[in-house]
């Protein structure tokens, strides 16, 4: 049984998401998603069953989240709170699952420190104590990375990864990305075979024979590929049909929000990641030095990579522009008080996204080309979601970002103690040994945006009415009558008249 530290910090969300809820308060910002959007729809789907109507709804993502607590609230099983501790136990079980990720190859408190930082995230601890579909989509999206990362890949992982994706793109249609996880993981599942695992190939890393681990046995990964794209067809047909009904990605109530696409969403992404790279620093640079030492030329590529990344699409914050392009809240606020390069470039985006390039590039130039391909596939995958949804909002990107960092690390712990061990410089051991004091810092920080988030004014109860659709902000001090929730209201005035 892997060691019970590292699941520590599921239990410490679970108590303090736990005195929330018993509080019933609810903090201005995550108030105005849960009664205004999310348990609206699930109520108005509670009173439709048998037969919801979801050609609109008060929501941008696919329904199954609310549908699922729609039909138990009809069954009288379950009120506000009990949504609530449904959302706290998706998201212990997702904490959990993290903890074992990490323990398999961590020392169990460096394991339990590297979690901590994810539970309270404030998006994450958000979702998990007040009713978000958030944690339920990142518990399939690590779902999906970690069977296309399994040390096995055959047709049991094919079909569960089919089944977990269809139940995702339900959930949340932007993770239809993690479709392209199940299909790299068959193509390369040919390079697990005997004669490859044992070392014939990668012995030194992503510089070994990549050409070898890409192409070799073709027939047999194609046959393989063809498999992982039946696997997906469920989710796809998922995903059409909900196209063909809303005319679009997203419900119509959404679709002028969610129109256009955004290019700088993969730098955004790398930002994020960058910025919690920082406080991880005890384990990431040593990763970052020996890279450079030992695999330039791939780290040289990398930063290549993560220049063009961060200078070609614009990054600039502030603006009207900015606001209306997806470029707000957290690193997007704290960039826009900062210099800006041409007009066009961030300085704090650009530099964050290096720092998050050269991070994730020092783990996959020393790992085999197998994981490392699936890992940047999960954020070169993720990144083009984003762009492609056009709102780069920091809560679509943190939890990705902290997440996937426990996953790094457990990989390349687990690939140091498989392979014969690397010298370690005094720097490495004094880093190693101090890296936990880093993500308990990351972890305090996030518990004092929760604090403060629930302190600022606006916060009420839950049982109380909502708040306005449209509140002042320093864009628009003269809020305009334009939110989702006001334009589905024009176009149901019946639902309008039961509404609190």
């Amino acid at each position: 049984m892997r060691p019970f530290a590292a699941r520590l910090p599921a239990f410490l969300f679970l108590l303090l998401a736990g005195a929330v809820i018993l509080s019933g308060r609810i903090p201005h910002r995550v108030a105005y998603d849960q009664l205004l959007y999310h348990q609206q729809a699930i109520e108005l789907f509670a009173r439709q069953w048998p037969t919801p109507d979801l050609t609109d709804y008060l929501s941008a993502t696919t329904p199954a989240f609310h549908l699922a607590l729609s039909l138990l609230v009809r069954a009288g099983l379950i009120g506000v709170m009990g949504m609530q501790w449904i959302g706290a136990g998706i998201t212990f079980v997702m904490l959990w699952w993290l903890g074992g990720v990490a323990a398999t190859s961590m020392k169990p408190w460096h394991a339990a420190a590297a979690v901590v930082p994810v539970g309270l995230s404030m998006y994450v601890f958000a979702s998990g104590a007040w009713v978000l579909p958030d944690n339920l989509a990142w518990l399939g999206v690590l779902a999906m990375v970690l069977l296309a990362l399994a040390p096995r890949f055959g047709v049991r992982e094919l079909a569960l990864g089919g089944i977990v994706l269809a139940a995702l793109v339900c959930t949340r249609q932007i993770h239809a990305w993690t479709g392209g996880l199940l299909v790299a993981s068959a193509w390369l599942s040919e390079s697990r075979r005997p004669a490859i695992a044992a070392g014939t190939l990668m012995p030194t890393g992503l510089v070994g024979d990549v050409r070898t681990v890409l192409f070799s046995h073709l027939g047999r990964r194609c046959v393989m590929a063809a498999a992982s794209l039946v696997a997906c067809l469920p989710a796809m047909l998922v995903l059409v049909h909900f196209y063909g009904l809303w005319g679009g990605l997203v419900p119509p109530t959404f679709q002028y929000q969610y129109h256009m696409a955004n290019p700088a969403g993969p730098a955004f992404v790398l930002a994020v990641f960058g910025f919690v790279a920082i406080f991880f620093g005890g384990w990431v640079l040593p990763r970052v030095l020996e890279a450079w030492r030992r695999h330039a030329g791939w780290m040289v590529a990398f930063t290549l990579a993560g220049v063009v990344l961060a200078v070609v699409p614009a990054t600039t914050a502030g603006t009207n522009a900015d606001y209306f392009a997806g470029r707000r809240t957290g690193l997007w606020d704290v960039a826009a008080k900062l210099p800006i390069i041409a007009q066009h470039s961030s300085t704090l985006i650009v530099a964050l996204s290096l720092c998050g390039m050269q991070a994730l590039g020092a783990f996959l130039a020393s790992w085999r080309a197998r994981p490392a391909i699936i890992v940047a596939c999960a954020f070169l995958g993720y990144g083009l979601a984003m762009a492609a949804g056009g709102e780069l909002w920091q809560r679509y990107a943190e939890p990705f970002a902290l997440m996937m960092m426990v996953v790094v690390l457990g990989l390349d712990a687990r690939h140091r103690a498989d392979n014969a061990p690397t010298s370690t410089t005094r720097l490495g051991s004094i880093a190693s040994a101090a890296a936990p004091a880093g993500a308990l810092a990351l972890a305090m920080l996030f518990a004092a945006l929760v604090a403060r988030d629930l302190h600022k004014p606006g916060g009420q109860r839950v049982t109380d009415p909502p708040p306005p659709s449209v509140t002042p902000s320093e864009q628009f001090p003269v809020p305009r009558r334009d939110s989702p929730w006001d334009r589905y209201m024009m176009r149901r005035p019946e639902w309008r008249k039961s509404s609190p």
